[in-house]
């Protein structure tokens, strides 16, 4: 019986899409796992290639659909204990000189294991290759130790993942958010470290092709598009650590969680101390970006002591970047806590 799935919702055509497939496939054939394609691509060519062509493959043809329900396709479809998620432009692979890990063996208060991951761009090759494992105790140490591992890029979001801590939260999120916006894959990936421990996978190479941040201006372009197709302001881009912030506080918060009510309770302050002093810390480094308001209310979350009410401050900086924002915020703190009107 497989254990684990790889989720590929893709877009591109059949041409931009094909070695990422052929490798996921490849990877599954090898290692007992099952791959999972939401095509929206609308290419006949694409589709007539992989439909029916491996019963390790569950081919969905969806033209006309959203990102988003292109995703949610996929993930909906995933009966096994674990998932991986990847983009159709990522690789997959299995080391053969590597010992595969038996995801059955895992322990309860592990929620998942990282693979190799191995940041890859176009004309430049393998620019890093990055292992970790997230063993400590407490969640904010493994939100710190994620942190500091992943050395200013997410790709260790494309990790293993218990389907029944993952596919909760997710669902969560794109029902509650408020903008659901594709900036938030950090918030979601820190949640997950704040959830339970990972072991480390040394015989699975994730490539993560990063080809649109391997420049000071892709870097800026890809960030700035995230941001107008979430529905926000340009200038949302300086506030990136404060959506961070905001997000996981309520993300870890969720009653849903695996935590228990005082784990959340104490990661509460622990996210403040942590995410929301990084966002203040890197307005203080540029000051003139941020509006007099703004200003104003870091130094007066910097002087309370309470963390939820320096959480609702974070909140009134919010509503600076888009009016009305804070109060879908609140909603989605609600709805994350079990409150109901």
């Amino acid at each position: 019986m497989p254990e684990l799935s790889i989720c590929m919702p893709s877009n591109r055509n059949f041409a931009a899409s094909r070695e990422a497939i052929k490798t996921a496939l490849a990877y599954c054939e090898e290692r007992d796992a099952l791959l999972i394609v939401s095509d929206n691509s609308e290419d006949a060519e694409k589709k007539a290639y992989w439909k029916g062509r491996s019963p390790r493959l569950t081919y969905f043809d969806n033209p006309g659909i959203s990102g988003l329900d292109n995703t949610m396709t996929v993930l909906d479809a995933v009966t096994t204990p674990f998932l991986l998620s990847m983009g159709d432009d990522d690789f997959l692979f299995n080391d053969r000189n590597e010992a595969p890990f038996d995801l059955a063996t895992l322990p309860y208060d592990y929620i998942g294991v990282m693979p190799v991951s191995e940041v890859y761009s176009e004309g430049h090759g393998i620019i890093q290759i990055k292992t970790l494992s997230l063993e400590q105790d407490e969640p904010i140490d493994r939100i710190n130790g994620y942190i500091g591992a992943a050395q200013g890029n997410n790709s260790f979001y494309y990790s293993i993942f218990r389907r029944e801590v993952f596919l909760p939260m997710v669902n969560f999120f794109f029902t509650a958010h408020p903008t659901k916006g594709g900036y938030a894959d950090w918030a979601l990936a820190l949640t997950m470290a704040s959830y339970g421990k990972f072991q480390k996978d040394p015989s699975t190479i994730f490539r993560y092709n990063a080809g649109n941040w391997n420049s000071s201006q892709k870097i800026a372009d890809s960030s700035l598009a995230l941001y107008r197709n979430a529905g926000l302001p340009d200038e949302a881009m300086i506030y990136e650590r404060l959506f961070m912030f905001l997000d996981l506080f309520i993300l870890t918060a969720r009653v849903g969680s695996p935590l228990s009510q005082a784990e959340r309770q104490k990661l509460g302050g622990d996210v403040v101390s942590r995410m929301l002093t990084m966002f203040i810390t890197e307005m203080s480094e540029a000051p003139e970006k941020f509006d007099g308001t703004v200003r104003y209310l870091a130094t007066m979350a910097l002087d309370e002591k309470d963390a939820f009410t320096q959480f609702q401050i974070g909140l009134m900086m919010a509503d600076r970047v888009q009016p009305g924002l804070k109060d879908r915020y609140v909603a989605f703190l609600k709805e994350s806590m079990g409150v109901t009107e």
